[in-house]
C-alpha cells in the first residue's frame, strides 16, 4: 500500500501540470492537457537555428508551368515513393478568376527534384457530384520528419488524400462554399489513376460543430499520422479556412486542427484557430508541418499581411506541442523577387534530401500567370523552363 501510494504521488509530482480531459460534444481535446503556452514557448533563439537551416537563397527558378494561358497551376505537394520523386498539384482551367471551371489535380514524377514529368490526372471534375467543380488535392500521411524519406504512408492499404471540393465554378468558386473532400487509392500512387473518393464533404462549414473561424469557406487541408498521439489521436489535420472573427469581425484565412482515430470520423480541436495574423483580409494559411527533433515546424504562407510590403510570402512558426505556435519575427523564406514571382511567392512546400533544402511554392507574376517555383540551400543551377507568351496583362 505505501509503495502504490509513493507511485501515485512521485506520478502526480511528474505530470502535476497535465490534465485528463473528456471533450465535450462535437469538438476534441487533447486527452491530455498540455502546460500552459508559456512554458511551450520556442524562443526566437531558438528558431534563428531553424531559420538558417531551413532558408534557401538560390531561386532556381520554375520547374512546371501551363502550356498555355487557359490554365493556372498551384499548390505543391512532393513526396517520394519507391526510387521516384512525385508532385502533386491542382490545375486551374481559366485565365480569369471566373472563365474557368475550378481546380483538378494532377501528378509529375521526378528523378532529382529539379526536371518534371507530367503523368496525368489523380482527381478529375465529375458531374452530378457535391465537389462536380472543384478537386483540389493534398496527399496525406506523408511522413513529417525533417530530413526523412518523405514517403507517403498507408492506412488499412489505403493512400489518402484531403481536397478542395465544391460545386461553384471558377478560381475558388467565391460564389458557393468550398469544403473538405476525402479520397483515397489501392493502387500504385507512382501511376496516375482515378482516387475513389467520398460522395459527400469530409468537413463542411454546416456541420453541427463547425466553428466561427470556418465559417464562410474551408480551404487547403493536410492529414498527419502522429504515431506519438500528442494531442491524444494518431490522425491530425490541419486546414485553413477563413471566418469572420466575432469580436472584431475582422474576416481572414486561418489555420485549425482536427482530429481522428480512424480518417473516417473527425472532431475540430476545441482551441481553433491554433494559429492566425488578426487583421482584417490578411491570409494565413497552408500549413506543412515538419518535425526537426523535438520541435514541430509550421512552413505556411501569409498575404495581404499589412507588416509586409509584399503582397504574399513564405515563412514559418514552431511549436512542441501542435496547439502552441510561437511566429518566427526574422527575414521571411521566400519573398516576391522575380519576373515570374513578382506578384505572389505562396504556397509552400518544402524538404531536404541529401544535404539539400528544397524549397516548392507557387509561383505568380504581374500577368497572372501560375506555376510551380524551387528555390535550393545550395546553388543548383538556373532553370530553362518560362511561362507562356502573356495574352495580355492581368491585374494586382
Amino acid at each position: 500500500m505505501r509503495m502504490t501510494k509513493c507511485l501515485v504521488k512521485a506520478l502526480c509530482c511528474v505530470f502535476s501540470s497535465f490534465t485528463i480531459l473528456l471533450g465535450t460534444e462535437g469538438f476534441a481535446k487533447p486527452l491530455v492537457q498540455l502546460p500552459d503556452a508559456e512554458q511551450y514557448e520556442v524562443s526566437q533563439e531558438q528558431m534563428v537555428r531553424i531559420y538558417d537551416e531551413a532558408r534557401t537563397p538560390f531561386k532556381y527558378g520554375l520547374v512546371i508551368v501551363p502550356g498555355d494561358n487557359s490554365h493556372k497551376i498551384d499548390c505543391p505537394t512532393v513526396f517520394r515513393q519507391g526510387d521516384k520523386w512525385l508532385m502533386t498539384y491542382v490545375v486551374y482551367n481559366g485565365q480569369q478568376w471566373r472563365d474557368g471551371r475550378g481546380y483538378e489535380t494532377w501528378l509529375a514524377e521526378s528523378d532529382n527534384l529539379l526536371q518534371w514529368r507530367t503523368l496525368g490526372r489523380i482527381l478529375s471534375f465529375r458531374d452530378g457530384y457535391w465537389d462536380c467543380n472543384q478537386r483540389g488535392g493534398f496527399p496525406g500521411l506523408l511522413n513529417w520528419e525533417w530530413g526523412g524519406d518523405y514517403e507517403s504512408k498507408t492506412y488499412k492499404g489505403r493512400h489518402w488524400m484531403t481536397y478542395i471540393g465544391g460545386e461553384g465554378r471558377g478560381y475558388e468558386a467565391e460564389e458557393k462554399p468550398l469544403y473538405v473532400g476525402l479520397a483515397w487509392t489501392d493502387n500504385d500512387v507512382t501511376k496516375a489513376h482515378e482516387w475513389e473518393s467520398l460522395d459527400k464533404p469530409l468537413l463542411s462549414i454546416h456541420d453541427k460543430d463547425a466553428q466561427w473561424w470556418e465559417n464562410q469557406v474551408q480551404y487547403k487541408s493536410t492529414i498527419y499520422y502522429d504515431k506519438n498521439k500528442t494531442m491524444g489521436y494518431p490522425f491530425v489535420m490541419f486546414y485553413n479556412a477563413a471566418g469572420i472573427h466575432p469580436e472584431t469581425h475582422y474576416k481572414a484565412e486561418r489555420v485549425g486542427i482536427a482530429l481522428s482515430k480512424d480518417m473516417k470520423n473527425w472532431k475540430r480541436y476545441s482551441g481553433n484557430p491554433v494559429f492566425s495574423h488578426e487583421s482584417s483580409g490578411t491570409i494565413t494559411g497552408d500549413a506543412q508541418i515538419q518535425k526537426m527533433g523535438d520541435i514541430y515546424v509550421m512552413f505556411y504562407y501569409s498575404a495581404h499581411n499589412p507588416t509586409r510590403k509584399y503582397k504574399a510570402y513564405n515563412t514559418f512558426a514552431c511549436s512542441y506541442d501542435l496547439v502552441h505556435w510561437n511566429e518566427w519575427q526574422g527575414e521571411d523564406l521566400v519573398i516576391p523577387s522575380e519576373d515570374y514571382d513578382e506578384k505572389y511567392a505562396h504556397k509552400c512546400f518544402v524538404l531536404k534530401h541529401d544535404g539539400i533544402v528544397y524549397h516548392f511554392y507557387c509561383a505568380v507574376n504581374h500577368n497572372d500567370q501560375r506555376g510551380i517555383a524551387v528555390a535550393t540551400s545550395k546553388p543548383m543551377g538556373k532553370s530553362k523552363i518560362a511561362f507562356p507568351k502573356p495574352n495580355n496583362k492581368g491585374k494586382d
